[in-house]
């Protein structure tokens, strides 16, 4: 099996670093918005739109927005966490090695693309490594 060069690691690293950094910022931005002007922003628009539906789901899309890129930072900051682990960077159902093409892409990969497609497939059973 081939380990991933310092150089890799290193790329890798400053990729989720300054991803991570976007996303707290992304986040922090979106909470403060959402909470200063929440209730305020809220009356307003009902009274714009008059549809108490519409501005649930306007709230409900912030919401979502938001979880998203938490659930994201927990991925960045758990591969940041395994980047230096000799694990990082083989496939966790297979134990084939993921290539750095697909890391550099996708640095937050657990699964080489084989077993992420299979994942992906089918999402209510584990995926098994190829027999």
């Amino acid at each position: 099996m081939r380990y991933l060069t310092i150089e890799q690691r290193e790329t890798l690293q400053s990729w989720l670093n300054f991803r991570a950094a976007v996303l707290r910022r992304e986040i922090a931005v979106a909470l403060r918005r959402s909470g200063n002007e929440q209730a305020m922003s809220l009356a307003n628009h009902l009274e714009e739109i008059d549809d108490q539906a519409v501005a649930d789901l306007e709230s409900g899309i912030e919401i979502a927005e938001i979880e998203r890129d938490v659930r994201e930072l927990r991925e960045v900051e758990g591969a940041l966490g395994r980047l230096h682990e000799p694990e990082y960077g083989v496939c966790a159902d297979c134990g084939s090695e993921i290539p750095f093409s697909r890391l550099s892409a996708s640095p937050t990969a657990t699964r080489c693309i084989a077993c992420q497609r299979r994942a992906e497939r089918l999402p209510s059973e584990p995926a098994q490594p190829p027999a």
